[in-house]
């Protein structure tokens, strides 16, 4: 099924999804999958993203 991707699209791919739905259980779960086939630097890149996801919540919630 996946003849001509490799990891590094398919965890891509995981990280575009919480970043369209704002979910980041789909990186979360892309690093838990994918940690040891990829490098270092897009585990990074996606913990950063999953910090600005939050703060983009955070940011949403109202206090009343």
């Amino acid at each position: 099924m996946y003849n001509n991707i490799n990891y590094y699209d398919l965890f891509i791919d995981e990280v575009n999804k919480s970043i369209q739905s704002g979910d980041i259980t789909y990186i979360l779960n892309a690093i838990k999958n994918y940690e040891s086939y990829i490098s270092l630097y897009y585990i990074t890149w996606a913990n950063n993203i999953i910090q600005t996801l939050i703060e983009e919540n955070m940011e949403n919630i109202s206090i009343n």
